[in-house]
């Protein structure tokens, strides 16, 4: 709403100036094109259990931040 903009986003996951919804600049593709690479690192050079397990940790936090919970997909049969 009031345009302002973070170097880093606020904890509250709101404007703290305004205390409206924010808007994430960074584009999920961008994003995750690193993931898959790193992905791919982690196989072609057999790297330690932590290191994979860590990536796929960083793949979840990804994954929860550009999932919008407000909106969700249902079909029919879902109710059912």
């Amino acid at each position: 709403i009031c345009n302002t903009v973070y170097r880093r986003i606020p904890l509250r996951g709101v404007c703290t100036k305004c205390g409206g919804n924010l808007t994430l600049t960074v584009h999920e593709r961008s994003i995750k094109k690193y993931l898959e690479i790193s992905k791919m690192l982690t196989e072609k050079y057999n790297l330690p259990d932590y290191a994979c397990q860590r990536i796929k940790l960083v793949e979840k936090s990804i994954e929860s931040l550009f999932t919008n919970d407000k909106v969700k997909v249902t079909k029919l049969s879902d109710f059912f």
